[in-house]
């Protein structure tokens, strides 16, 4: 008679998410209170932390993973050149950074996020609806 195991050893091993790299990424700019965006960017996040990569090609900032206190999806938007996307949120003891990510799956854009941060997306606030 066979002996069966707990568990789920048949099942394929997880991939590793990283490195993950979201380009053609909008920056939402603090002082225009998300109003202006800076576009062209690509974000990669991998073992070290987040690195925001401008249009040229240089590195426009890096966070490692000690100095970050946050990075999740917070909601979906509309991108500055109208396509959908996903809200990013990088946040530092020193400032929060917010990106538009142009993605047409954002179910698996949010799920990546959260199983490389364990931090779970947030969800939207629902319409509350009126008391008559």
């Amino acid at each position: 008679m066979a002996k069966h195991r707990r568990g789920r050893a048949n099942e394929p091993p997880v991939a590793d998410p990283l490195p993950l790299s979201l380009g053609d990424v909008y920056l939402l700019t603090a002082e225009s209170d998300g109003r202006v965006a800076v576009g062209g960017l690509t974000l990669v996040v991998d073992q070290n932390g987040l690195t925001v990569v401008a249009p040229s090609g240089s590195t426009a900032a890096a966070l490692a993973w000690s100095e970050l206190t946050v990075l999740r999806t917070v909601g979906a938007t509309t991108a500055p050149a109208g396509e959908s996307a996903v809200l990013l949120e990088a946040a530092s003891a020193v400032r929060t950074h917010r990106f538009a990510v142009p993605t047409e799956d954002a179910f698996t854009l949010e799920t990546t996020i959260a199983s490389i941060t364990g931090i779970p997306a947030v969800e939207p606030p629902r319409p509350r609806k009126r008391r008559r």
